[in-house]
């Protein structure tokens, strides 16, 4: 049987991975790169964001087109922030991130529709898994199952904050020095890839996550450390060496059968700043300067607990970036101006007449007039990517270097235009190919290379 399997690595820069690659820490996907088409940069769509990236990989579109337009994001029709991160205190959060995401908020056809069409049977160990004929588990053995307990837990929404804050307390690192939670997600993934091969099931796209929690914790270019495996990651190499074992694992339980294997990320990594006030909460400054704003929860939520009437909702993403929705018209050139004096905001976009219009704090102008350079790859064709959908904010912002868009003890962060956020890597494997290079695409592109070359 031809198997087609495409593995997404989170939250990988192109820089650590080439030096790791350098130094023979990643045997598998060097190995793997004999017999490959190897992608020297991947860029991913805007935001730089998990939910973004996996859209775009898994539909070959940008947001424009697929409708995920971030990490999280305010639905105006229904009045309702929408937010895939796994929190304890936002169960609404994973019904989003694994019903509506799917169900409801994804606007076009995945890859797996398309593959059935030429006579795969398909499988998600993914987010996206719209049209798969399997669904398994990213994060438990097994197929997927219901949401019964988030749908008990909403009582814990009245414990969630307002504004954007994602500290860990002191519990949560007790946990992670016990608990080898991050080593274990990768086993899981691997584990359920081959019992849906083993099924029948020959196209699939699954997920390795721990690598993003690893640079989001330590810093994107952290080496491995006294402790490493197996009983907690402490660098992102840890993380990046499992991911790659695992690989291994995968394509050697699968000699049977003839395996093409498509290795990717869905975004990059900056380091963050030391120091507090490179971690900036938007809606708390918001409020601050007169304007109601808020994150995390619904405007009524809002209004019943402070008493106030909403005008403003921040949508982190990253959370490098963020949409701003405006449900108060009269604040407008407030946040504006705000926006444009902020010391953490590197660009501020909107809509005027139609047209995308770019802000530096020096100077405004039409998208297509600003000369980005080669710091920011892509930018202009990005950002219309994501501006052309309705779903996003009234304003979208990017951060400086070294800042982000909320209260956090993280090292590093994503989401914005910039290089190191936006640029990582692509393998595309076959066992009859012969090894070659490509530049530059986007991760809109990995999977139509990967299937013209296969279908050639």
């Amino acid at each position: 049987m031809r198997v087609m399997l495409t593995a997404v690595i989170d939250g990988v820069r192109k820089d650590t991975f080439d030096r790791l690659m350098k130094n023979g820490k990643l045997p598998v996907m060097e190995e793997l790169s004999k017999n490959a088409v190897k992608i020297e940069r991947c860029i991913s769509s805007f935001p730089s964001a998990t939910v973004t990236g996996h859209a775009s990989i898994a539909t070959s579109s940008m947001p424009s087109k697929h409708g995920i337009v971030g990490q999280a994001w305010f639905d105006r029709e229904r009045k309702e922030y929408v937010g895939y991160d796994f929190e304890l205190t936002m169960p609404d959060n994973w019904i989003d991130a694994k019903t509506n995401l799917n169900d409801r908020h994804l606007m076009c056809d995945t890859w797996y529709y398309k593959a059935k069409k030429i006579g795969f049977r398909t499988f998600s160990a993914d987010l996206i898994r719209k049209d798969a004929d399997l669904k398994m588990s990213f994060i438990l053995p097994g197929i997927d199952r219901d949401m019964a307990v988030p749908e008990k837990l909403f009582f814990l929404r009245r414990f969630s904050k307002h504004i954007s804050e994602k500290k860990s307390g002191f519990l949560k690192k007790v946990l992670l020095k016990l608990m080898p939670f991050h080593v274990l997600q990768h086993e899981i993934v691997s584990g359920n890839v081959l019992k849906a091969v083993r099924a029948g099931y020959n196209f699939g796209i699954f997920w390795f996550m721990e690598t993003d929690a690893a640079s989001h914790i330590y810093g994107p270019e952290t080496l491995e450390g006294e402790h490493g495996k197996p009983y907690l990651y402490d660098s992102f190499e840890d993380a990046i060496r499992d991911a790659d074992e695992e690989i291994g694992k995968i394509f050697n339980s699968l000699k049977e059968h003839r395996v093409y294997f498509n290795i990717t990320t869905d975004h990059g990594q900056s380091r963050l700043g030391s120091g507090k006030e490179y971690h900036v909460s938007l809606s708390a400054e918001l409020t601050d300067h007169g304007v109601n704003a808020f994150t995390r929860i619904d405007p009524h939520e809002y209004e019943s607990r402070v008493g106030k009437k909403a005008q403003a909702v921040v949508a982190p993403s990253g959370p490098r970036m963020a949409h701003i929705y405006l449900l108060d018209r009269n604040v407008y050139d407030r946040v504006y101006e705000y926006l444009l004096e902020n010391r953490a905001v590197e660009f501020v976009f909107w809509k005027h007449d139609g047209r995308i219009m770019i802000s530096d704090g020096k100077t405004s102008c039409r998208i297509e007039n600003y000369n980005f350079g080669d710091e920011y790859p892509k930018a202009v064709e990005r950002v219309r990517g994501l501006l052309e959908n309705s779903r996003s904010g009234d304003f979208v912002v990017t951060a400086k270097k070294g800042y982000e868009f909320q209260i956090s003890d993280y090292r590093g962060a994503h989401g914005g235009l910039n290089v190191e956020d936006s640029t990582g890597f692509a393998i595309i494997y076959g066992p009859d190919y012969r090894e070659e290079s490509i530049d530059e695409i986007m991760i809109t592109d990995v999977l139509k290379i990967a299937i013209d070359k296969f279908t050639e």
